[in-house]
This record gives structure tokens, C-alpha cells and sequence, in this order.
């Protein structure tokens, strides 16, 4: 189950939980686009509690990271395992995603892009 924190009205933090692959990418995007269309541009996504990342984990991230940008807007991810950040880095998208360490360093971007 996703879980969301609001910060401000541009920007929420949401956990998607244990595992992001075919059964539930969907709801991923699904969520992040209704985050989108209430006008929010900063999604952090907290991975803390990911466990397993699949290409379609993968394509939904992709996918809200292009709707987020043409907003003014970012996804952020942070708190990253090593595992997951292992995938991030195969597939070459380290340089194209925004990445940061922990939630207070995401925030700190969402702070200035406001």
C-alpha cells in the first residue's frame, strides 16, 4: 500500500511500499498522477522500505519523472538500498534521475524549486 505525506501544497512524500514490479506499477502511477493533476510538482518517492524493483518499477518512475519535469516540477528518490541503487546505475540512469541520499536532502530540492 502507497503512503503519502504532504509537505506543502507542491510537494508530498509517498512510500510504495516493499516491491514495485508488474502486479503493482500501475498503482504507482496511477497515484503519482493524481498527485500531478491535484497540482502537485515535487514527489519525493522514499524507498527506504523497497525491496525489489522490476523494469516496470522502473518504466513507472520514468514515466512520472517526464510529467513531473514538464510541470516545473521532480521526482525525487532517496533512502535507496544498495540493491536498488545497483539497478538505478545498470540501467545508466543515475544522471537522467534525481537522487538524493535521505528524505531531508530530497526536501532540500523541493525547497528550491518552489
Amino acid at each position: 500500500m502507497i503512503t503519502r505525506n504532504d509537505i506543502d501544497e507542491e510537494s508530498v512524500v509517498i512510500n510504495p511500499g516493499k516491491v514495485m514490479n508488474n502486479s503493482n506499477a500501475h498503482e504507482v502511477t496511477k497515484f503519482i498522477a493524481t498527485l500531478q493533476a491535484e497540482g502537485c510538482k515535487n514527489v519525493i518517492v522514499d524507498m527506504s522500505q523497497l525491496e525489489f524493483l522490476s523494469s516496470a518499477g522502473v518504466g513507472s518512475i520514468l514515466g512520472a519523472v517526464g510529467r513531473a519535469r514538464e510541470m516545473g516540477g521532480d521526482i525525487i528518490l532517496c533512502n535507496l538500498s544498495k540493491k536498488v541503487l545497483h539497478i538505478l546505475e545498470v540501467l545508466d540512469l543515475c544522471g537522467y534521475l534525481t537522487i538524493k541520499e535521505n528524505e531531508e536532502a530530497a526536501k532540500e530540492v523541493c525547497a528550491a524549486r518552489d
